[in-house]
């Protein structure tokens, strides 16, 4: 860098190694990117941009701490700025500094009318405020500003082929089909689709891996969407003329939702990737289940519900060596274990916890995070895991996995603990896979209680406690059983695959069913079937009857 440099004004060589940093970020070089914008920084220290940037390498890591300091010093230099906001307000609500993460975000949001601060305000409230009702509202928010306007301006559909029996082209939009949890659910659905029935089209976003290569297999038109615009996005499939679009991402990250909002389909629905509403009108339907969604649940959704007998399938990962024996046989002790996303585990889950060390004092607990490096890891949980009272000597933190190591964590677990208010989804299936009982606790809201039916579904209620003192207990009693920890380690597969989760061709039926039904809910322009158990045939001559007469 220095031979570059030579002979350049101060103004030219900030330029120039921003450029070279954003290059090392466009190769995920972001060791390199991080010495690039120190080298900015050192020849103008008040370049608000350059700190920012930092603080954006720093969310990725993810490291909290430093992400905080070198935002905060953006904010000091541009106090207010949106951006910066936005990012200390994520990194807060990661280590547990909710009050904090809330104050900025608001605050990021009077003054920006940027979609994605809008929508981790939501994300952000939703997280720690269990009321469905307050959910709604904030997601609500984000749909008036950013996709509601889009929505009012669509275009109406002329073209389209409107034969209520017709093979229905179906779309499939995300930047999931990777090494995802999306994967688990989707991969034996592309795998069981009927070619007579429906014309399978995916919309993909994301980077590819070995598991995109496989889905693409069994998959007719696929189109790797990575770097088009919402506009072109709308055109293709508007183009292709989508009959039924499906979105499986919801609110996280790389999502399309700004394309429903345009209406790129007659009948568009959510599933799968988000658990609560999306807040906009463009949306449809949403898939889901009488378990996760019972009759009543309708008004915390701006979606209509559609139920399924069961919502998802699930197909575990290709790596997953189960250990017979129980880890605390050959450890000496039990051990507990955090499998979910870190954002999950709140102070109050940790206080918990320690209720349940404090009692069997001899167990273990490790909880998985998202830092990807052992010292960020320690940095973001220790302190709050002495906070809350846990005893740091038998409480280890782990930082991210890769997948096969991660499906082997049942080799030094002997019970999965799940978190609330948010709980676990794939990764219960999974803890469930490695031949882990899950402890969960029940709830209202479906991204709350999303383990809670899973247990239920596949005939294991009895590891779901009311609350939190039942949650403990139970936790307690199965660990000083070591015969029922046992039997679970020996049957939790065979729950699994006896399940609904994976009947594959059955609830690939039910979902092409579904699309059906929604189908002709659009051409007799009202929403009368919203159950998979209608009769498709009788459904399918009352349109053909409503087309004859109109």
């Amino acid at each position: 860098m220095v031979d570059l440099i030579v002979g350049l004004d101060p103004a030219q060589v900030v330029l120039l190694a921003l450029l070279e940093g954003e290059a090392c970020e466009a190769r995920q070089d972001y060791q390199r990117a991080i010495l690039h914008y120190m080298e900015a920084l050192a020849v103008n220290p008040q370049h608000v941009d350059v700190w920012c940037r930092l603080g954006r390498i720093f969310m990725l890591g993810p490291d909290w701490n430093r992400a905080i300091e070198v935002l905060e010093t953006a904010l000091h230099l541009s106090p207010g700025l949106p951006y910066a906001q936005k990012f200390l307000a994520l990194a807060h609500f990661n280590l547990g500094h909710r009050d904090l993460a809330i104050t900025l975000i608001e605050e990021a949001a009077r003054h920006s009318h940027e979609s994605n601060i809008w929508v981790l305000r939501a994300w952000i409230r939703c997280n720690i405020d269990k009321d469905p009702a307050r959910t709604l509202a904030v997601f609500q928010d984000w749909g008036r500003r950013f996709a509601d306007p889009l929505t009012r301006k669509a275009v109406p559909f002329q073209k389209q082929d409107r034969r209520p029996g017709k093979k229905l082209r179906v779309g499939y939009v995300t930047a999931d089909f990777r090494v995802h949890s999306i994967a688990f659910f989707m991969q034996p659905v592309l795998q069981h689709h009927d070619p007579e029935q429906v014309e399978i089209y995916v919309y993909s976003g994301g980077k590819h891996d070995y598991i995109t290569e496989a889905m693409q297999q069994d998959v007719p038109h696929w189109h790797d969407t990575m770097g088009m615009s919402d506009d072109a996005l709308y055109q293709l499939i508007r183009s292709h003329q989508i009959d039924v679009l499906v979105d499986l991402s919801g609110h996280t990250a790389e999502n399309r939702l700004l394309v429903f909002a345009r209406r790129a389909a007659p009948v568009q629905v959510t599933w799968l990737g988000f658990m609560n509403t999306l807040g906009m009108k463009g949306m449809d339907y949403r898939l889901t289940d009488g378990g996760t969604d019972p009759l009543g649940n309708e008004v915390l959704y701006t979606e209509k519900l559609f139920r399924l007998q069961c919502m998802a399938s699930y197909v575990p990962p290709r790596h997953a060596p189960l250990l017979q024996q129980l880890p605390m046989e050959t450890n000496g002790y039990p051990t507990l274990i955090s499998l979910n996303n870190s954002f999950k585990v709140t102070d109050a889950m940790l206080r918990v916890w320690a209720r349940i060390l404090a009692l069997c004092t001899d167990a273990r607990l490790l909880i998985m995070v998202k830092e990807s490096t052992p010292d960020a890891a320690q940095a973001a949980m220790q302190p709050r895991v002495e906070e809350a009272g846990l005893p740091i000597e038998r409480v280890s933190v782990v930082p991210q996995l890769l997948l096969e190591q991660f499906m082997e964590l049942g080799f030094v677990a002997d019970v999965a603990l799940d978190t609330s208010p948010v709980s676990g989804g794939t990764t219960t299936l999974h803890a469930l896979w490695m031949g882990l009982p899950v402890v969960a606790l029940d709830a209202q809201r479906a991204i709350d209680s999303s383990s809670a039916r899973i247990l239920g579904g596949i005939g294991l209620g009895e590891l779901v406690a009311s609350d939190e003192d039942a949650y403990v207990r139970l936790t307690v009693e199965l660990l000083q059983n070591p015969e029922r920890l046992a039997g679970y380690r020996a049957s939790t597969r065979t729950y699994l695959t006896q399940s609904v989760l994976m009947d594959y061709p059955s609830r690939t039926a039910e979902v092409e069913a579904a699309y059906r039904l929604m189908w002709l809910n659009y051409l007799c322009k009202a929403p009368r079937y919203l159950d998979s158990g209608c009769d498709v045939a009788q459904a399918l001559r009352a349109a053909e009857g409503f087309q004859a007469g109109k």
